[in-house]
């Protein structure tokens, strides 16, 4: 019972060589569909793990796939980063590929996370940046591997970005307030350094502008979290009571204002103010929310990693370095 299941058990079992138990388990050899169907049901059965990794040590260096993608992400306090991650992961998985996780947890982890990946023979990587600082763009391009950025262009363009038209959803939530005939609104912005935070509030700002509402208040939270939220509605109040309506530069912000306006401040919502929130995570359809966003593409967003990381491994001369996907407004009750 203790001894591991090797592939010469399986080859034995089936009644084949052990070379056709390895092209069972390698993409695109010459096996019929029907023998490795019947391999890899017998493989199932007894148990047996095949070790990737030996493998792709022992193929030559230009041969050499491992399948392995890293997802280097920060700040899974922000549920955005666990929706993101979650469909990463499954849109890899769907193509073949085994994702393997760094989560940075501070920016100046991000070295120890780039030293991890160097004894990993990972064949891309794919940098959710949105929340970590620009430096840390220029400190992955340290790595001699093929590598997609998320959240954060890469300001030399050597590398490619797969980005939601930030500005399109700022401009989605003016277009949601004017309709209503709100004059009165403000913007919760995210890191003083998000790229996101900034487009999204130049997309806001420039739509009001137009339309006459040159008076926007802005709210410093620093942060895309919901402790964020919860503290700058704590500390501006009193600003909040004159508006009609606030963006949020994440879901997460919106959900800690509007438990500090429920719980500390009593303002009710949406009767004495509106709130919009950007992201469309799962909890924005909780009945305790019901939160009026502009939804992220993010399936759209991680399909179009993954073509990017391909172009790379086929050695495209020509690849999108920067792809926005359109965002869009999801309204419920808030």
């Amino acid at each position: 019972m203790n001894k591991k299941v090797t592939a010469s058990d399986v080859a034995e079992h089936v009644g084949v060589s052990r070379s056709a138990v390895s092209r069972a388990f390698t993409e695109g050899a010459s096996i019929s569909a029907s023998k490795r169907d019947e391999i890899l049901l017998a493989a199932q059965q007894l148990g047996y793990q095949p070790n990737f990794f030996a493998r792709t040590l022992s193929t030559p260096a230009q041969k050499a796939r491992s399948h392995l993608v890293a997802i280097l992400i920060s700040d899974f306090s922000n549920p955005f980063q666990s929706y993101l991650f979650e469909t990463l992961s499954t849109v890899l998985q769907k193509h073949g590929k085994q994702p393997m996780l760094l989560n940075v947890k501070q920016a100046e982890d991000l070295d120890a996370a780039l030293m991890r990946l160097s004894g990993y023979q990972v064949d891309g990587v794919i940098a959710v940046m949105g929340s970590l600082p620009i430096e840390s763009v220029a400190q992955c391009q340290k790595l001699s591997l093929p590598l997609v950025t998320l959240g954060r262009s890469d300001p030399a363009g050597q590398h490619p970005s797969v980005q939601t038209d930030n500005r399109l959803a700022g401009q989605l939530a003016a277009h949601y307030f004017i309709e209503k005939g709100f004059s009165r609104v403000g913007f919760v912005a995210g890191r003083a350094d998000g790229q996101a935070s900034t487009e999204r509030f130049q997309g806001f700002i420039d739509t009001l502008y137009q339309h006459g509402i040159d008076d926007v208040a802005r709210l410093e939270a620093g942060r895309y979290g919901y402790s964020a939220g919860y503290q700058i509605t704590q500390k501006e109040q009193s600003t909040l009571r004159l508006l009609q309506g606030v963006f949020c530069a994440s879901d997460a912000l919106a959900f800690g204002l509007m438990d500090c306006c429920r719980q500390d401040i009593s303002l009710t919502i949406p009767n004495q103010l509106s709130v919009v929130g950007c992201d469309n995570v799962p909890q924005s359809d909780w009945e305790g929310y019901q939160l009026t966003t502009v939804a992220q593409p993010v399936l759209e967003i991680a399909e179009q990693a993954y073509r990017c990381l391909e172009e790379v491994w086929q050695g495209k001369a020509e690849v999108n370095m920067l792809v926005r996907i359109k965002p869009t407004l999801v309204q419920r009750k808030s």
